[in-house]
C-alpha cells in the first residue's frame, strides 16, 4: 500500500475550530488556495481540487497551524518558519507575514453553514479582511468587495499528536474561550 492523502474537510461552523488545527485557505467559488509564496505585498494563488466538501492541495498551498490571537476571541495563522501573516496596510491591499504576533495578525473568524468564512485582522490597519483578488491570482487584506474564501481543516492530525490541546471555541458571535482539552 500507499501514504493516503490527507483529508481537509470544509469547516461550517467556527466553534470547532481549535487551536492546534492545521488548516487552508481556499477561495469560496474557484479552484485557488493561499499559496506558499510571499510576494512584496500579498500571497500567491495556487490551483486545487475541490470534491464535495474535501480539498485535495499541492505542496505550494500554504498550511497555516492556529493559535491563538494576542487580541482576545481571535486565532494566529502560523505559517511555519515564515512566521505569522498579518494585514499589513490601512491605504493598501497588504498582507504579509512577520515573525511576532501582534493586533493586526490576530483574526476573528466567523464561518456561514455554507462554509464562507469572514476572516478579519483586529489591528488598527484598516485593510483587514483576509480575500481571493476577483481578477487576479492571489490574496490580499482588503477593506471590502473581493472574492469570499472558505477554510479547510486536516481531519485527524498528525500521526503520534495525542496530546491535548487548548481548545477554542467560537460561537457565532465570534466570542473565543479558551480552556484545556481533555
Amino acid at each position: 500500500g500507499g501514504e493516503t492523502e490527507p483529508v481537509w474537510t470544509l469547516v461550517t461552523d467556527a466553534s470547532t475550530l481549535a487551536a492546534g488545527d492545521q488548516i487552508v485557505i481556499v477561495a469560496s467559488s474557484s479552484n485557488y488556495a493561499l499559496g506558499t509564496t510571499q510576494n512584496d505585498n500579498n500571497r500567491n494563488a495556487v490551483s486545487v481540487t475541490k470534491s464535495g466538501n474535501t480539498v485535495v492541495i499541492g505542496n505550494t498551498v500554504q498550511i497555516i497551524t492556529l493559535e491563538t490571537g494576542s487580541v482576545s476571541n481571535t486565532f494566529a495563522f502560523n505559517t511555519g518558519t515564515s512566521g505569522y501573516l498579518y494585514a499589513a496596510s490601512s491605504s493598501k491591499n497588504h498582507l504579509r507575514t512577520k515573525t511576532t504576533l501582534d493586533a493586526n495578525g490576530s483574526w476573528s473568524i466567523s464561518i456561514t453553514t455554507a462554509g464562507v468564512a469572514t476572516i478579519k485582522a483586529n489591528g488598527t490597519n484598516t485593510k483587514n479582511l483576509l480575500k481571493k483578488n476577483s481578477t487576479s491570482a492571489l490574496f490580499s487584506c482588503y477593506d471590502s468587495g473581493q472574492s469570499e474564501v472558505s477554510i479547510y481543516r486536516l481531519e485527524g492530525g498528525e500521526p503520534g499528536d495525542e496530546e491535548p490541546k487548548p481548545a477554542i471555541t467560537v460561537s457565532s458571535e465570534t466570542s473565543v474561550n479558551v480552556e484545556a482539552a481533555g
